[in-house]
């Protein structure tokens, strides 16, 4: 009652004071009261906002909330959470139009990265089963920060978390509650001795190539095993930079995405099709069945400014093997397709 006294006030005492309490209104209004005040008055500018289209608590699958411009046609941040099977255009289909080396902000306890507009959690629901096709049901929530920020910030994360955890609940997902993020996850480069325990410590079991600088390997594991994408890369000490990243991307909804990868930057000979895996000028393309559900396996070797990947495409796609065989152990994953040796030229 108090709470909703001080709100109460607040409101009478007009327009010219919103900015100053309209972060902790719309925690106690919006999102089925699942944002946290401190956080939105980090994120939200010092202007006259607008609440917008609230469907938590509705019933509805898609719960969507907000906050728009003062003239309520453009969003400052948008927020959606929804139940997704794999199906094309979903929330994840939109979120990787190309698959790409995503920003591992958030802990390895969240199964979530920062995209491209935003913080995106994906979780499996275990009680929500499966859908028509056989595919799993998953938990994604988006919330579309880039009109607030332009990098990750704890503010963000913490409220993807809260909407992911509330949502959840909502939506009988059954997915255990993630724990809030106290800071940002930066690139922590690791020893090859140091990744015993972590996802890539397979690295230490076969012979490495030399690096382009001649320093010793570092290794960047910001994934945990069990991660609906998952990552392990090498870096050459001497340079700073990855040589490859190695990523694993799980669920039906990866189909597509590698399709229009394949499509869009490799000559594909006669014989083969996007649905392959094949070995290109810079990356290679692995596949796999995992739980049930298809398993797509990437690994990017581009140099800033030169035409030539940065190691050679036949370690790639040794490194890529090793990777996929280690990953497909973890998870039980069978029916493996692997890039043979041909590097097929790049579209130009």
């Amino acid at each position: 009652m108090i709470v909703a006294a001080v709100l109460a006030l607040a409101a009478g005492a007009g327009w010219s004071a919103k900015p100053l309490w309209q972060p902790w209104w719309y925690a106690a209004t919006l999102c089925g009261g699942n944002l946290s005040g401190a956080d939105l008055a980090e994120l939200l500018p010092n202007e006259r906002l607008q609440a917008a289209e609230d469907t938590f608590d509705s019933g509805h699958e898609l719960l969507r909330c907000g906050v728009n411009e003062n003239d309520g046609r453009h969003f400052v941040l948008k927020i959606e959470a929804q139940p997704d099977g794999g199906e094309r255009l979903g929330p994840l289909d939109m979120e990787f139009t190309i698959p790409r080396d995503p920003d591992y902000a958030f802990p390895s306890s969240v199964p979530g990265f920062y995209g491209s507009f935003g913080p995106v959690i994906i979780q499996e629901c275990p009680k929500l089963g499966h859908d028509s096709e056989g595919r799993k049901r998953r938990l994604v929530t988006n919330v579309y920060a880039n009109g607030v920020e332009g990098a990750p910030s704890v503010q963000s994360l913490r409220t993807a978390v809260r909407i992911a955890n509330g949502a959840a609940a909502e939506l009988g997902c059954g997915a255990a509650v993630l724990p809030l993020p106290d800071h940002v996850e930066h690139v922590r480069k690791l020893s090859l001795n140091q990744t015993a325990g972590t996802m890539c410590g397979w690295l230490v079991r076969g012979a490495l190539p030399r690096s382009p600088s001649g320093k010793a390997w570092q290794v960047a594991a910001p994934t945990d095993e069990r991660a609906p994408i998952t990552s392990c890369s090498l870096i050459d000490s001497g340079t700073g930079e990855a040589a490859v990243n190695l990523t694993g991307w799980y669920g039906d909804w990866t189909d597509k995405p590698f399709e229009r990868l394949l499509s869009a930057n490799i000559r594909i000979p006669e014989g083969h099709s996007p649905h392959d895996a094949l070995l290109g000028g810079h990356f290679g393309r692995a596949k796999a069945r995992c739980a049930g559900e298809a398993a797509n396996y990437l690994a990017n070797s581009y140099a800033p400014n030169s035409s030539r990947p940065v190691l050679p495409m036949g370690e790639v796609r040794r490194l890529l093997n090793m990777f996929v065989a280690d990953q497909a152990e973890r998870r039980g994953c069978t029916g493996l397709e692997l890039p043979g040796p041909t590097v097929h030229p790049d579209l130009r």
